[in-house]
């Protein structure tokens, strides 16, 4: 993800950010999130080039941030663990967390990016980056574990990288129906699969 650090940069990604809780990203104008973040237009050109690059890169953010956080809790899982036992007792934890129902708003925002990517040709391309991106990073948490032997080296760490990533979206399918799973019933059918990566 490119690096908006500025606090400039900042406030006008928080301002969006806010206001995509609400909004499609068709429906956020300019001049709105230029008041909200108290930002000149000037400002906002000389961080991002164009109004449609500070869409596109609050909405990587939103996009990003939980598989970042899971990926780095992958690698710091894979680098402490202290045997096979240990290391699945502990991915199976932080499988779970990524399943309860309060992550359901996330979930729903990776699938609304992901089909955004689907109409709007220059969001695809950055979203493509991006998702390459936490892709690897996860791929080399599930590559340390086959190295110590406690994930099947016969697998492709992006292919399990990409699997995780799956399921966990997956479960929106879950989050919009009208009778929803118990969610120890979900993470049952996750942790059975999951042995089979042992």
């Amino acid at each position: 993800m490119s690096g908006h650090t500025h606090p400039t940069a900042v406030k006008l990604l928080d301002a969006v950010s806010v206001m995509l809780d609400g909004e499609n990203p068709n429906d956020i104008f300019v001049d709105d999130v230029l008041r909200k973040s108290g930002v000149s237009r000037g400002s906002l050109y000389h961080h991002f080039g164009d109004y449609p690059s500070l869409i596109h890169a609050a909405l990587l953010r939103r996009f990003a941030l939980n598989v970042v956080n899971d990926a780095a809790a992958m690698m710091q899982i894979a680098e402490s663990a202290t045997s096979k036992d240990d290391y699945w007792e502990r991915i199976s934890h932080l499988s779970a967390m990524t399943q309860v129902p309060e992550r359901a708003p996330v979930r729903a925002e990776r699938a609304r990016l992901i089909s955004l990517a689907r109409s709007d040709e220059e969001f695809a391309k950055v979203l493509a980056r991006e998702q390459d991106r936490l892709t690897q990073s996860m791929g080399e948490a599930v590559a340390l574990a086959q190295h110590k032997g406690w994930v099947k080296e016969s697998l492709d760490p992006r292919a399990v990288a990409v699997f995780l990533q799956a399921y966990s979206l997956g479960r929106a399918v879950d989050d919009v129906s009208g009778e929803r799973l118990p969610n120890g019933a979900w993470v049952s059918v996750i942790d059975t699969v999951l042995a089979s990566l042992r």
